[in-house]
């Protein structure tokens, strides 16, 4: 029996059918047809009821479902165990993201563990929903998640690690005094935003509902002037002069270093995102990446706390915490090996 089949089995299952199965685990709908036949001609027994296009588990299908998640589930076992026995020196980790959580802070936070592990390779995937990176997640295909919060992540274990503070991007040259009400410093008035032409991702939907939602608040409908596929397709629109765009701190400031206009908005707009994994737990060479993960993110905040005691508004205190985090990364690098807090 090969194990992909029993993969292709439940895939079907839990997708609601071939096409969607084939969808998701990202193969030829031929090659997950072939893969149920195959287990019949192998059990003498049909798996599924086959009505029009629509699939109904068999009672030997039915039988058939914990086994096969059991035999699954003891495969990802033993493929994380050697991972922990071997990652430490050479091999991966493998990352899921999705486009709420902006790229530049997972590079960020990436550039420590490379440093100190620089035999062990990182493989990020980015996936369309937190639901599809779970599944990701649970199927074993990414040892870590990184997601905006909340998800539902039954079978896995979730890891806060804060608040993902977006900003109001605005194209360069645009002036704090302009009709349209734009402002430069801080407390952009979401009540004025239906002034604003905005630039959307479609890909960001959680990220999308959260703004929806504070322009509710706000009473004042969105004036979106173009739909972009991703993050960087946003950016680019807005350094083109074509609209705004609400985006993460990290990328807000690189934004800012290609001469975008960065503002804050009154009411802030929050929203909370962590890791997931699974409950067996993180391979050393995972678990190193989320304390280095976890430090960066704590020391960068730190930094900002102390230059915004100082009288910097948030992005000048952001900006100058983003240079120092890269000075500092090293010596940070080498305290936490030293503390015992990461294992090489």
């Amino acid at each position: 029996m090969d194990i992909r089949h029993l993969e292709y089995f439940l895939a079907v299952v839990e997708q609601g059918g071939v096409n969607r199965a084939a969808q998701h685990l990202h193969v030829a709908q031929a090659s997950v047809s072939q893969a149920i036949q195959q287990l019949e001609r192998e059990f003498k027994l049909s798996l599924f009821h086959r009505t029009g296009r629509n699939l109904v588990l068999t009672p030997a299908g039915e039988l058939l479902l914990d086994p096969a998640r059991k035999v699954l589930g003891d495969v990802i076992g033993v493929r994380d165990l050697m991972r922990s026995a071997h990652d430490m020196q050479v091999g991966a980790v493998t990352i899921g993201t999705m486009p709420e959580m902006s790229s530049e802070a997972v590079a960020a936070w990436s550039g420590s563990f490379t440093r100190a592990y620089p035999d062990i390779r990182l493989e990020l995937s980015e996936f369309s929903s937190s639901e599809e990176l779970c599944a990701e997640v649970v199927a074993g295909h990414c040892e870590i998640g990184f997601t905006t919060f909340p998800v539902d992540a039954e079978g896995l274990q979730s890891v806060g690690f804060g608040e993902q503070r977006l900003l109001l991007v605005r194209p360069p040259g645009t002036d704090s005094d302009s009709d349209d009400g734009g402002r430069t410093g801080t407390g952009f008035p979401m009540s004025d935003i239906a002034a604003v032409p905005l630039v959307v991702s479609s890909a960001a939907t959680w990220e999308g509902s959260v703004v929806a939602n504070a322009l509710s608040a706000a009473r004042r409908p969105a004036k979106i002037v173009a739909r972009v596929p991703n993050r960087h397709a946003q950016l680019a629109l807005v350094l083109s002069g074509a609209g705004s765009a609400f985006l993460p701190m990290r990328m807000a400031t690189a934004a800012h270093r290609l001469g975008a206009v960065v503002v804050e908005t009154d009411p802030e707009i929050r929203t909370a995102f962590g890791i997931v994994h699974r409950a067996s737990g993180l391979s050393p060479a995972a678990s190193s990446f989320v304390a280095l993960s976890r430090a960066n993110l704590v020391h960068w905040h730190r930094r900002i706390a102390t230059h915004r005691a100082r009288g910097m508004n948030l992005l000048q205190a952001a900006v100058k915490a983003d240079d120092e985090l890269h000075t500092d990364q090293q010596r940070l690098v080498k305290g936490l090996v030293d503390d015992g807090a990461v294992s090489r």
